[in-house]
């Protein structure tokens, strides 16, 4: 396994091209990454507190129109 060392030292030897490639598989991937967290703190309950918040704020007239 590469070390985030050996990594860094790859991507300083890619070409314009192959660094914008790498630039938009790693914005997916952190995109992707992020959702599936996003889901499973969902299912799990994690948001529960937060969403009740807002419906509470929203019920007392404490949201404005973005």
């Amino acid at each position: 396994m590469s070390t985030v060392q050996d990594i860094e030292t790859a991507i300083e030897r890619l070409d314009e091209s192959s660094l914008g490639q790498l630039s938009g598989w790693f914005e997916d991937y952190l995109a992707e990454k992020w959702e599936n967290r996003f889901a499973a703190d969902a299912q799990s309950g994690k948001l529960d507190e937060l969403g009740a918040a807002a419906d509470r704020a929203f019920e007392q007239g404490k949201c404005r129109p973005l």
